[in-house]
């Protein structure tokens, strides 16, 4: 039978609640008291319960994570690191998964308010004042995500995101570099933070480097998504493709096979992350690396540090590989002033 902390604590002369703070580290209790609960806790082969210590010290020892799509690889490498490094402190992980659905997730952040200590929203879709009121209920990590100009950030909120400006600059000049003149650019969610600064970059180098920019919405940046608008592409309005991430670009690549379309022969193609295992995708993709792994350390660091406002960001690259070529003549070309499109 497992020792409980009662045990403990009759053993070293001490209150349950004493024994309980002394096993957290808390400066209440006097060192020499401290010692000796510790001493007897590893005699004892005692292991705490993050339950009952809850019941004591009022916390749970829990942190909530919310995603707007857990299946998508770029969050999974997000949460491996984020994991490993709050997991060293003892602490736990409540996911939450809204689907791409804001009122999904403005709903997970009211419930898992009463049921962790700390809050990291991931990618959100929520609205700034709806984030600065959950700020204000327990400490919030945004990343990848920032709030707007203006608004008032609460003292407890922090804010780590991806700058994928670099990266996205490099995408375009390395097109443009390689003679292509006609680009679409497969948008990401219409709430999302990053698609707006990724739009953004692409509309700022086009204009600078004298291109052409379609941009087409999709409704989630998935597989499917990718899938379909591969499908329809118009192959004489562009000769090469940007995606949002790597889960539409895979799928765009799905889709120009099946058409027999050649990648990059006659459509060079771009993800985003750098989140595909290798061999996975065919041919190899050009991508723009966004390093989730590096954006959850940033956050394990904001989150071990709650009452502290913090910021950082992720730098971004373009890594070629195989789907990028030189552009081919168009079969229809036709050099039209930058527009958007959805």
């Amino acid at each position: 039978m497992a020792t409980t902390i009662r045990q403990v604590a009759e053993a070293a002369g001490v209150s349950i609640a004493t024994a309980s703070r002394a096993l957290s580290g808390s400066d209440a209790v006097v060192a020499a008291t401290k010692d000796r609960v510790v001493r007897v806790a590893a005699a004892l082969d005692y292991t705490p319960s993050r339950l009952a210590r809850g019941l004591v010290t009022g916390t749970t020892g829990n942190i909530g994570v919310i995603f707007p799509d857990i299946t998508n690889p770029f969050y999974t490498s997000f949460l491996a690191e984020l994991e490993s490094l709050v997991g060293a402190y003892d602490m736990g992980i409540v996911i939450g998964d809204s689907h791409e659905n804001p009122d999904r997730e403005y709903a997970l952040v009211r419930q898992m308010s009463t049921q962790v200590d700390r809050l990291v929203l991931t990618s959100s879709r929520l609205t700034d004042e709806q984030i600065v009121a959950a700020a204000g209920r327990l400490p919030v990590v945004l990343a990848n995500r920032r709030l707007d100009v203006g608004v008032v950030v609460p003292p407890r909120l922090s804010q780590v995101v991806i700058d994928v400006d670099a990266g996205f600059t490099s995408a375009v000049t390395h097109l443009h570099a390689l003679g292509h003149r006609r680009l679409t650019y497969l948008d990401g969610p219409v709430r999302s933070w990053s698609a707006r600064q990724k739009r953004a970059a692409l509309i700022r180098v086009c204009g600078e480097l004298g291109l052409n920019l379609t941009i087409v919405g999709i409704e989630r940046p998935d597989f499917a998504a990718g899938l379909a608008a591969g499908t329809g592409l118009d192959t004489d309005r562009a000769t090469a493709v940007l995606a949002f991430n790597d889960q539409v670009a895979l799928g765009v690549l799905a889709a120009l096979r099946a058409c027999g379309i050649d990648v990059p022969g006659r459509i060079s193609v771009i993800g985003c992350d750098d989140s595909l295992p290798d061999g996975l995708a065919w041919p190899a993709l050009t991508t723009v690396d966004s390093s989730s792994r590096a954006l959850g350390a940033l956050a394990a660091a904001a989150v071990l540090n709650p009452e502290t406002h913090q910021t950082g960001s992720v730098p971004t690259r373009l890594i070629v590989r195989r789907s990028t070529a030189s552009a081919v003549p168009s079969f229809n070309p036709r050099e039209e002033q930058t527009q958007e499109s959805s």
